[in-house]
């Protein structure tokens, strides 16, 4: 589609009803699918690049968001991100990774700051909302194939048909291969290259009944498998630790590859993710008031193993089995915006189950052979529910000037039980629950929010907000069963959104703070002598910055766009020692007495304090009707950590610059297009994430990078008129 001479207005649901983005009174970042193409994103990864304050990690079987610092989470049955990623309006406790996340999609809306009125559970960081094509009432058909670097291919395709005026259906269909671009250098039997898929298979379908002046009520459901080549780790350092057979044998590892994207693992790796989910949605139309009802279930199944010990010595590998159900259910009643007072109530359910079982093998040096050491063997089954009841009203006290009151209540439960089954030949440690600890955690949280918005002129939007968000606590279900506390975080935001010249610019800007209350921060270690996940909270952190987000419209064939944003965030109280550290010294000043370390004035994880981003559009119809479009995005981060111990090392990103780029043909007639596309072209990689390798085997920093750089073609034809 051709660049016009102003910027487009986007519609988003931010606010569980659908507005303008340039009047919605939050934070967020929107874009459709054209724009997905159009900057060649194809992976969730990359909308790092455009998303301030946004990050993606990825740990054993999942990836991990966070927004201006806030989210991740640890891998246990019962722990909870801090950032609510939702599909359609539905919450995905565990999302998985893959390209077809961006498949056949509306648009994706990145809702920066607490949400804990309208989204609720687990949304203190923020909400990544994907929005999928819902079948359309004309005939539509597309069909695609890319090919790339590692030798990435992909085939995918549309089909919409209505079947008459009432009813509609819509399949969409992605698969994916692609080699690891991480060269697993071994020669042993399975041993395969890592982050790679051996295919990746998502289909989705869709049936729409009924007319949106009345009632509209739509089925949907998709299946995805995939097929991961698993994930490596990187020793950056190699800590002795464990049983003395494991670190005789440890201690005949030769020296590591020096190049981050080679490995030399001789066990062969898997991350393979079946998940498969159902949607019912019925909205109608009363007299300008309007009805929602969804309710949703997911089954989800994941087979993870991975060398745990990295090297061509056979030690220790891990494996993970995890089995999970979710469902929820939402209602909800909205008025007319068109009146005074316009207002919207609500309830809404969520469950989920999931049983993990873990199995660690561990060998060992003994005089002159290699020893098998007995298992350890874990089984963990988790269970969380919550039940909300939430509201906001929007007072319109002139034409220009609203006021906005939303609440929310919540009450989560978390249960779960341990045991253990095999402890590498050691004491087993206590099952859950036990004479000191139940196994159960029930929580209940009020949370609001106030707001102002003017309608400052026609161009100009302006908002100021009050907000609180929570996450649920719980207890430590790997470990010892310890509990930790929820966290809390108050939020202060002003905004102004601004469309000027005709809608030939953009610029949006976002300030804000926040007081973060008990921030949970997750660790693997040895707890009564055996490895675990362990959470602990911070006693409070300061987060506050600055967002400016803008889009300029040089003439009908030039587009500029550029943000930037400044983050500070700091830990205010926090009292913890690194557990790779082989000999703490000891802190006399800790309040609890534990001799930990004093990180006060730390940085928050997973934030840069500046980053810049730069882009380049160009669009022409040329003369025979077909379309040229081009676009170059350079994004610069400032260094940032990975943990809570700013370890220089270890846990520091160095500040990076990462461009990618696009260069597209429209055939005339628009049905055929051929776009090539350019990820990281400076080819350089980051640490993604810090992880501390269990004491069995020392506890030595791990880590992985991110993707170096991709080459690709895209083709894709659409049928029908």
């Amino acid at each position: 589609m051709a660049n016009s001479g102003e910027l487009e207005v986007i519609e988003v649901t931010a606010q569980k009803k659908s507005t303008a983005l340039q009047s919605t009174p939050i934070a967020i970042t929107a874009f459709t699918g054209e724009m997905f193409e159009q900057r060649g994103i194809d992976d969730l990864t990359n909308l790092q690049s455009y998303v301030p304050g946004l990050h993606i990690g990825q740990e054993q079987d999942g990836f991990k968001i966070s927004l201006r610092g806030i989210g991740l989470q640890g891998t246990s049955s019962i722990s909870d991100s801090g950032v609510a990623f939702y599909i359609d309006n539905n919450y995905i406790a565990r999302p998985a990774g893959g390209s077809s996340i961006f498949y056949d999609i509306e648009r994706i809306e990145v809702l920066r700051g607490p949400q804990g009125t309208l989204y609720g559970r687990n949304a203190t960081g923020g909400v990544v909302n994907v929005i999928s094509k819902g079948p359309a009432k004309y005939f539509e058909a597309e069909a695609g194939v890319s090919v790339g670097s590692r030798g990435h291919q992909e085939l995918r395709g549309v089909l919409n048909v209505p079947i008459n005026e009432q009813l509609s259906t819509r399949v969409s269909a992605v698969y994916t291969e692609e080699d690891g671009y991480v060269d697993n250098t071994s020669s042993a039997p399975g041993a395969d290259d890592f982050f790679g898929t051996d295919g990746d298979t998502t289909v989705r379908g869709q049936m729409l009944w009924g007319s949106p002046e009345t009632t509209e009520v739509l089925l949907s459901g998709t299946y995805s498998d995939l097929q991961g080549t698993g994930l490596n780790m990187v020793y950056l350092e190699r800590n002795p630790g464990g049983p003395p057979p494991t670190q005789a044998l440890v201690a005949t590892i030769p020296e590591d590859p020096t190049d981050p994207l080679k490995a030399a693992s001789d066990a062969r790796a898997f991350n393979n993710t079946e998940t498969a989910s159902g949607l019912v949605r019925l909205i109608h139309n009363l007299q300008g008031n309007e009805i929602f009802f969804q309710a949703s279930y997911m089954d989800q199944t994941t087979r993870t193993q991975q060398d745990f010990d990295g090297s061509p010595v056979d030690i220790s590998i891990f494996n993970k089995n995890q089995d999970s159900t979710a469902k929820s259910a939402e209602l909800r009643f909205a008025s007319d915006d068109t009146q005074t007072l316009s207002w919207i109530v609500g309830g809404y359910y969520f469950a989920e189950d999931t049983f993990i079982f873990r199995r660690v093998r561990l060998n060992g040096l003994a005089g002159p052979g290699v020893i098998n050491l007995p298992d350890f063997l874990l089984d963990e089954d988790g269970q969380s529910e919550t039940l909300a009841a939430f509201g906001t009203a929007t007072f319109a006290v002139s034409d220009e000037f609203r006021l906005s009151l939303g609440a929310r209540h919540t009450r989560d439960e978390k249960t779960g039980t341990k045991v253990t089954r095999g402890n590498f030949g050691a004491p087993f440690p206590p099952d859950i629950p036990n004479d000191q600890y139940s196994g159960v955690a029930k929580f209940t949280e009020n949370t609001y929010m106030l707001g102002a918005e003017w309608d400052y002129s026609e161009d100009v939007f302006m908002y100021a907000s009050t907000s609180t968000g929570y996450k649920a606590g719980g207890f430590n279900l790997t470990s010892n069963g310890l509990p930790y506390d929820p966290e809390h975080i108050t939020a202060y935001e002003f905004g102004i959104k601004s469309d000027l010249w005709n809608r030939k610019a953009r610029m949006n800007l976002d300030v804000f703070y926040y007081d973060y209350q008990d921030l949970q921060l997750t660790t693997l270690t040895t707890v009564n002598n055996a490895p675990g996940q362990f959470t602990t909270n911070a006693a409070q952190s300061t987060i506050y910055g600055a967002e400016l987000e803008t889009q300029f419209v040089l003439n009908e064939q030039w587009r500029l766009l550029a943000t930037f944003s400044y983050t500070e965030a700091e830990f205010d109280e926090l009292y913890s020692t690194d557990n790779r550290d082989p000999a703490p010294v000891a802190n006399p000043n800790d309040p609890a007495g534990l001799g930990r370390t004093d990180l006060a004035g730390n940085k928050v994880p997973y934030v840069a304090e500046h980053s810049i981003s730069l882009g380049l559009q160009y669009g022409k119809v040329l003369g025979n009707g077909g379309y040229l479009q081009a676009a170059i995005n350079t994004l610069w981060q400032g260094d940032m950590y990975l943990r809570e111990f700013n370890h220089p090392e270890i846990d520091k990103v160095e500040a990076y610059t990462k461009t990618d780029a696009t260069l597209g043909y429209a055939f005339p007639g628009d049905k055929l297009s051929l776009t090539l596309f350019a990820t990281n072209l400076e080819n350089d990689v980051q640490k993604s994430n810090v992880y501390v390798s269990p004491g069995f085997l020392g506890q030595s920093a791990t880590t992985a990078y991110t993707k170096p750089r991709t080459l690709g073609m895209r083709v894709d034809y659409r049928f029908g008129e």
